[in-house]
């Protein structure tokens, strides 16, 4: 990158360097209102075309000149979507003269005041995003936040903590309207030293093309214009989404009472090490349902320890005695269902069960009978007492019991959740629920419905629905008793 010299007609009288402005912030008043915020965590935007990169990258210009010597991160989730979207506007908007150096190898701009900037994308994989965590900044600001997680927003948050004389220390984050952690924590609950300051094209008109908002209208469907070009966060969600923000919503408050059947639900990631997926292990006690354990990546023997966990130190205390059932045969039981996303890795985990569930079945059954109270075991065949455990291999792209409606298994156990959200209580979790509203259904020349693969979910998402998909497996042969439209694994 060129660097301009600074020529004698650039300096003035008191020795002070004249930039030259290439951005206005007083033509959109809404990027003036977020460059004036005093507050640690600003949060800009909520619409397409609201200016939110421009103000973004020049607030963070400004630190550099405001505080010398100051350090800050200037992030998107992935490198390539930072070299298309952001990198021509920090070019565009950046004046040489007030540099030393650019080195996009390493990727750093340098001041001549001694401030720098370090850029570029967060990373897929795990150990991606550790380099930026050794770090110690002055400001942080990352583009299109919907697309970080919480817990990442929240690590990055811990690295402000560069120690300069007056520092003011700010977290600036750009998005469109989104569900989840985002709207949660600058909206919903109007935190002390957190601001959202709302931009719709209407504010940006000036930055504009004059056909630019009339052509958005026209292109977007009614419910995307409302949250992309109006800023409306309760229209979050588009025609193609299989759950309904606001559904979703009232089943994660809802609370139910824990009842049978006793079923763990097991999504594996796809890579065994450094990646962003998670492995996660859900139970569900009849309507109700949490995720017991998440991971990063995956350990088949690790995973399959961990399900027998979720059994031992879970269930069993829980369900030890309320849990059994009698036979027709008064022969008494407790009855365990452990479904594992089969594909790929899954189908270590998936051996490694079934190689020791004749033993496990075992050891839980005498394990009851030794714990439960002396009453419930009066009561018992206890020469008949059995503890059954099921392991169901979940392939998504098998077959269907609906195979008119569902092109296979994963689009029909996706619809059996939609179908339950009215009676089923969720983990309230803001993961959860951005996940849940980023799974998205189309139809294919038959008429079957079926869930838009998941490495495309992740594309767009920044990562895998990983919690999502176990709870759904976790559900996938609940039949609700009312009105039995669900189909069963």
């Amino acid at each position: 990158m060129q660097i301009e010299k600074i020529t004698k007609d650039a300096i003035t009288e008191d020795g002070t360097l004249k930039i030259e402005l290439k951005y206005d912030p007083k033509r959109n008043k809404k990027q003036l209102e977020f460059h004036q915020a005093p507050e640690m965590y600003k949060l800009f935007g909520g619409a397409m075309g609201g200016g939110k990169t421009a103000a973004l990258i020049n607030e963070a210009l400004m630190l550099g000149l405001d505080y010398p010597g100051n350090f800050g991160l200037l992030l998107r989730k992935t490198l390539p979507s930072f070299t298309d979207t952001v990198y021509p506007q920090l070019e565009k908007f950046i004046d040489r003269r007030i540099i030393s150096g650019w080195n996009e190898t390493k990727k750093y701009i340098y001041f001549r005041n001694g401030s720098r900037i370090r850029y570029g994308g967060l990373g897929e994989r795990e150990d991606d995003w550790d380099k930026f965590m050794s770090g110690e900044y002055g400001w942080i600001a990352i583009d299109q936040a919907e697309q970080f997680t919480e817990e990442q927003f929240t690590m990055l948050a811990t690295r402000l903590r560069l120690r300069l004389p007056g520092i003011k220390y700010f977290f600036l984050l750009s998005c469109n309207p989104n569900v989840g952690w985002i709207k949660e924590l600058f909206i919903e609950r109007n935190q002390e030293d957190y601001v959202f300051i709302p931009s719709l094209p209407e504010d940006n008109r000036e930055n504009l093309p004059t056909d630019y908002i009339s052509r958005m209208k026209k292109l977007l469907p009614s419910l995307s214009y409302k949250s992309l070009m109006e800023g409306d966060w309760d229209a979050v969600g588009e025609p193609d989404n299989i759950y309904v923000y606001l559904a979703v919503r009232a089943a994660m408050k809802r609370r139910v009472d824990p009842s049978l059947p006793l079923e763990i639900g097991v999504d594996v990631a796809r890579s065994e090490r450094h990646t962003s997926d998670e492995t996660v292990i859900t139970l569900r006690e009849g309507l109700r349902v949490e995720i017991y354990n998440t991971a990063k990546g995956v350990d088949l023997m690790k995973t399959a320890g961990e399900i027998w966990e979720c059994v031992a130190e879970r269930i069993l205390p829980r369900w030890k005695e309320k849990g059994i059932e009698i036979s027709k045969e008064k022969k008494p039981s407790l009855k365990i269902t452990i479904k594992v996303d089969a594909d790929g890795l899954g189908s270590g985990v998936v051996d490694r069960l079934k190689e020791q569930r004749g033993e496990k079945q075992i050891l839980y059954a005498k394990w009851i009978l030794k714990n439960i109270s002396p009453k419930v075991k009066k009561n018992l065949a206890v020469e008949h007492f059995r503890v059954y455990i099921k392991i169901i291999e979940i392939h998504g792209a098998g077959k269907p019991k609906d195979v008119l409606k569902f092109k296979n298994v994963r689009s029909e156990i996706h619809w059996g959740l939609r179908e339950l959200l009215d009676i089923v209580s969720l983990p309230n979790d803001r993961e959860l629920l951005t996940q849940l509203m980023s799974i998205k259904y189309d139809r294919n020349s038959a008429g079957q419905l079926f869930i838009i693969p998941k490495d495309k979910i992740k594309e767009k998402l920044g990562r895998s629905p990983d919690q999502a998909e176990s709870v759904i497996y976790s559900l996938a042969d609940i039949k609700p008793v009312a009105e039995p439209r669900l189909t069963r694994l």
